[in-house]
């Protein structure tokens, strides 16, 4: 697994958050649950009863990785919605949508 979705697969466990994280960088389920069993076997991840935490060695790891892959720019947090996006018009055009369209 590469290092920056092994940041991000500690990252979801420590925080208790969504895998999706991971299948928006191209990684399928069962390859989250391969990954995810390769860490219990490297001492990073631990099963307990009801949930997986870090152990030391993996919350040691995900602060080195964190310092490397943590997004601090904030442009960068929230991606741009291209397929919604509309053209530009000219700001003298007075736009006038069909009544069709309309959802209210």
């Amino acid at each position: 697994m590469k290092e920056n979705n092994l940041f991000i697969l500690l990252d979801v466990i420590h925080r208790n958050g969504s895998v999706k994280r991971l299948t928006r960088n191209g990684i399928d389920f069962n390859q989250i649950a391969v990954e995810t069993n390769q860490a219990i076997i490297d001492g990073l991840v631990t099963n307990n009863e009801k949930r997986i935490v870090l152990t030391d060695k993996g919350i040691e790891l995900l602060r080195i990785l964190e310092t490397k892959y943590k997004k601090t720019n904030k442009n960068e947090w929230i991606e741009k919605d291209l397929k919604s996006q509309i053209p530009r018009i000219d700001k003298n055009t007075i736009f006038v949508p069909r009544q069709n369209e309309l959802t209210f």
